[in-house]
Order: structure tokens, then C-alpha cells, then sequence
């Protein structure tokens, strides 16, 4: 049994069409009621919330037990830079429109009530488990991500999705990857895999620590967030119909299945664009491929690198 201690909380209140609102005032009172003394670093909307984050959530790290997010993915990632490292619990109620880091970790979805009884007997009996966080690199500077990080046409679908306001939901994500699954063509990648080389053209080189993004999106099924290891699943470039029939089978897994997908494990990522072959004529949007996400958000340009980090975030579980 675990005494009670200082918790920040981080609420997106328009998390889920102001589920998250609902579900940030449940949280605060039922911490109050465990005894524990609660900074609430909240503000109106997610951007606020993102710049509350960002600028005091790494000093109340320091000092309490545990932060505690109840948002989507994007508010999760914002708090995943201040905790990582640093033996700080971090805390998930799911409250947003792909909820990936969650379902990736095995926190329970859906009814924010279960999730905050999940989030108080595990505060309450001292339960955490130690997952790895993956550490990036860019020419933009130094991230975290928690899930997977994106570097192809799933890149473009965050991109899309996250610009859309409707459908509620994982469909948004489903409608952005049927657009532009559309129009896309592959990129060449150099793909560096603990010292061994891959150059290729591909529609995506997905470099996970978790299994699923795109609001449940399986495409590294095999991934474990405790193993050291990334999962890199590259999928070859393809013509648009294939590329749409491939993309049915992602809920499932079963795209793994596919001769064009390849699935490697490395302690250590680099991805840098390759220089396209003299005389060859490429469609324009095909150059915009090499801008990464993670966690669903951008994290600047390629060349990009990705490294395990064991044991990197305390989630309470």
C-alpha cells in the first residue's frame, strides 16, 4: 500500500467532445478522496494545456509521485518528455480521438470510469510498470515517443487526420489513410538497423515500441514496449490499389502477411532519405513523405534517429 503523495494533473477538457472535462473533474475528486495533494496544471483547451505541460510539468515531476493525463494521444506525448527519465509515474486516462499510447500499454478504454478506478488502485496499492520509451533525434533537436514513430504515407494520414474536426473518432483516421492512400507514391529510404544498411523504396518505415497507431491500427502487432527493442515495419512502395487493400488488413495484423511488409528488431534506428535516381519523373506529394510523426505529432525532418530507451517511463498500471 503505497502512501499518498503529490499528483500533478493535465486535463484536455475538449478531449472526446468534452468528455475529457467530465472525466478530468472525476479524476480530481476521487485523487482528493485517496488522500493526495493534486496541482492541476490544466487549461482551456489542448494547446493550453500542451504550454502548461511544457513549462511546468518537468518541475512538478521532480517533486510528485505521479503525473497524471487525461487527454488523447497528443496531451500523452506532451507529458511523456517531462517524465521520461525520471521515476515520475505517469498516469493515462484516455480521452481523445486514437487513445494509441493507451491501448498500447494495456490501459483500459472506453468507460472513463474504469480507467480512473484502474488509475486509483494503482496509485493507491503503489502498481507501476517500467515500459521502454523511444528516444529521437533530429536536426530540429532531441523527443520522446511512447508508440511509434511514423515516417512514410502514415506520416501524411496524421498530418490530415489531425487537421480534420469530423468524423469523431478512429474514422477520421480511416477516411485521411483512404485519401491518401489515393495519391501517394513511395520514398526512397536508407534504413540503418544496429549497423546494418537497407536502401529502398517504401510508402512507410514504422519504428514502434508499442503496437498500434492510427486509432487502433495494429502495425507492429508483435511489438513489446519491455523487450529493448524497436520493431520496424517497412512496407515497399505499391501502386495505389494495393496500397488500399493492404491498409484493410491493418486492424488485424494480418498485413504481415504481405511480401512487400518486412519486420525487423533494433536497438537503434536511423532513417535518411535517399537521392532520387537521375531522369526518373516522381509525383510532387511523393516529396513530402520524410516528415516524421510521433505519437501522432511532428517531430521535424528526416534524417531522423531512434533508440530504445529500457525502462525509460514508470506508467502506473
Amino acid at each position: 500500500m503505497s502512501a499518498p503523495g503529490p499528483v500533478g494533473l493535465l486535463v484536455n477538457p475538449t478531449a472526446g467532445r468534452g468528455s475529457g472535462f467530465a472525466a478530468g473533474a472525476r479524476v480530481r475528486a476521487e485523487l482528493r478522496r485517496l488522500g493526495h495533494e493534486v496541482t492541476d496544471l490544466s487549461g482551456p483547451d489542448l494547446d493550453a494545456a500542451r504550454r502548461a505541460a511544457r513549462r511546468v510539468a518537468r518541475r512538478v515531476a521532480r517533486q510528485e509521485q505521479a503525473l497524471v493525463v487525461v487527454g488523447g494521444d497528443g496531451l500523452v506525448h506532451a507529458a511523456v518528455q517531462e517524465v521520461a527519465g525520471t521515476g515520475t509515474a505517469l498516469g493515462i486516462v484516455p480521452a481523445g480521438t486514437g487513445n494509441d499510447i493507451a491501448r498500447g500499454l494495456g490501459l483500459p478504454l472506453g468507460d472513463p470510469a474504469v480507467s480512473v478506478a484502474a488509475l486509483s488502485a494503482a496509485l493507491r496499492e503503489g502498481r507501476h510498470r517500467d515500459v521502454d520509451a523511444i528516444h529521437l533525434r533530429t536536426a530540429e533537436g532531441e523527443r520522446w515517443c511512447a508508440s511509434i514513430v511514423a515516417s512514410g504515407v502514415d506520416a501524411l494520414v496524421n498530418e490530415r487526420a489531425n487537421a480534420w474536426r469530423w468524423p469523431p473518432g478512429p474514422a477520421r483516421y480511416t477516411l485521411a489513410a483512404l485519401r491518401e492512400l489515393a495519391l501517394v507514391r513511395g520514398v526512397g529510404l536508407r534504413i540503418e538497423l544496429d549497423g546494418r544498411e537497407l536502401r529502398r523504396r517504401v510508402l512507410l518505415a514504422a519504428v514502434a515500441n508499442t503496437s498500434c497507431y492510427g486509432g487502433g491500427l495494429r502495425m507492429a502487432p508483435d511489438a513489446d514496449p519491455t523487450d529493448g527493442l524497436l520493431d520496424v515495419v517497412v512496407v515497399d512502395e505499391l501502386p495505389p490499389p494495393a496500397a488500399l487493400r493492404l491498409f484493410t488488413r491493418l486492424r488485424t495484423g494480418e498485413h504481415l502477411r504481405s511480401p512487400a511488409v518486412q519486420v525487423h528488431r533494433a536497438r537503434r534506428v536511423r532513417l535518411e532519405p535517399l537521392d532520387e535516381e537521375p531522369g526518373t519523373r516522381r509525383v510532387a506529394r511523393a516529396q513530402r513523405l520524410p516528415h516524421p510523426h510521433a505519437d501522432g505529432e511532428p517531430v521535424g525532418t528526416l534524417p531522423l534517429t531512434c533508440e530504445a530507451v529500457p525502462a525509460a517511463l514508470r506508467v502506473l498500471a
